[in-house]
């Protein structure tokens, strides 16, 4: 169905960010409050430029469970004014993989994985206080390695809907996305699921509880990872950042997830008006 090399789905899958990244990162403003500045950087329809940066470290992958996975997802977050009081906020997540005896007899794996893009149209209008995104979810086989990614491209729909409440901010984001080359949905069909729940201190402290959950609806399998942030925000010179690490515990791991704890760090870069 589709005719696109991995060359050309890795430049289509960065263009928009590395071309709107640069064109649209301006100085701090002055006048927010380390309070509203670090529920900007965790907002995910947030309408300041983000760039935010995970680190993940996993163990116990794989049918043997002797698998190691080390993850950097870099995760830029683009918004654009559409007018009529309307957003587009662009979020592409690009991860940088180190894994090693995932795969009996495979050896190590290192490059980048499949790339993800996610459009939100978002009305500035709340209903009740939430804010509402929804929008097309593109996945593109960029793997480097056939054991880094799904080796086929994916297409779905993403829903979000949050509220902030003071320092309070909670909400939840689902996605549902099927293979499309050949049958739909023939090499995999899932559903991701994301509560969450923040809290923020007038001084920038965020503490964020989190579940990205996974439904497979080809193997009939739920993967139920729990996560525990806690994040700083200050200034490093003119540039706001928002800096933490926590910890993920996984409730329920398919075959190739992991299990027990993993450990991850958030870095955070804001580029504000």
């Amino acid at each position: 169905m589709f005719n696109i090399n991995k060359k050309n789905a890795i430049s289509l899958a960065l263009c928009s960010s590395l071309f709107t990244g640069a064109a649209f990162a301006q100085e701090a403003s002055e006048g927010s409050s380390s309070k509203d500045m670090a529920q900007n950087a965790v907002n995910p329809l947030t309408t300041t430029i983000t760039v935010p940066i995970q680190f993940e470290y996993n163990e116990n992958i794989g049918p043997t469970d002797d698998g190691t996975r080390s993850t950097v997802f870099v995760q830029p977050i683009v918004p654009f004014d559409l007018g009529d009081n309307w957003n587009l906020i662009t979020r592409t997540i690009v991860p940088f993989i180190q894994q090693d005896d995932i795969f009996p007899g495979a050896g190590s794996q290192s490059g980048i994985g499949d790339i993800s893009e996610s459009l939100f149209f978002s009305p500035d209008e709340t209903i009740g206080g939430w804010t509402l995104g929804f929008g097309p979810y593109l996945q593109f086989d960029t793997a480097t390695d056939d054991y880094l990614g799904f080796e086929e491209h994916g297409a779905g729909a993403s829903f979000i809907a949050l509220k902030v409440d003071g320092h309070y901010q909670y909400g939840f984001l689902a996605t549902q996305m099927y293979s499309i080359e050949g049958h739909v949905g023939g090499a995999y069909s899932n559903t991701f699921i994301q509560p969450f729940f923040d809290y923020t201190t007038d001084g920038g402290l965020t503490w964020e509880i989190t579940s990205e959950s996974n439904y497979n609806w080809n193997d009939d399998q739920w993967s139920i990872p729990l996560t525990l942030t806690a994040s700083q925000f200050f200034m490093a010179g003119d540039l706001p950042v928002l800096l933490g690490g926590g910890f993920k515990y996984w409730l329920e791991s398919g075959p190739m997830d992991p299990e027990g704890m993993s450990l991850n760090l958030n870095l955070y870069l804001l580029f504000p008006k």
